[in-house]
C-alpha cells in the first residue's frame, strides 16, 4: 500500500518544507523519486545553488528520516 513521503530541503540554517509529499510504495521507490525532482529543480533553476551541508530529507508521514540524499 502506498505511503506518503515529504522531501524537505534542509541547510545549515534553514529548512524548506516540502507540505505536499508524494506517494510511494517504498522507501527505495520514494528516494528515486526524490532523486528525479533533484534533476527536475535543477533543469528548471528552481534549485539555485545552495552552498555544502544541504540535503534533501525523506520523511514518511509521521515525520521519521527515511533517507538523506546530499545535494549542497
Amino acid at each position: 500500500m502506498p505511503q506518503r513521503y515529504f522531501f524537505n530541503l534542509v541547510g545549515p540554517a534553514q529548512a524548506i518544507e516540502d507540505p505536499t509529499g508524494v506517494e510511494a510504495n517504498t522507501p527505495d521507490q520514494a528516494e528515486a523519486e526524490a532523486r528525479a525532482v533533484i534533476v527536475e529543480m535543477r533543469a528548471s533553476g528552481d534549485l539555485p545553488a545552495l552552498g555544502p551541508g544541504w540535503q534533501m530529507e525523506i520523511r514518511d508521514a509521521a515525520g521519521r528520516l527515511v533517507r538523506s540524499i546530499p545535494i549542497g
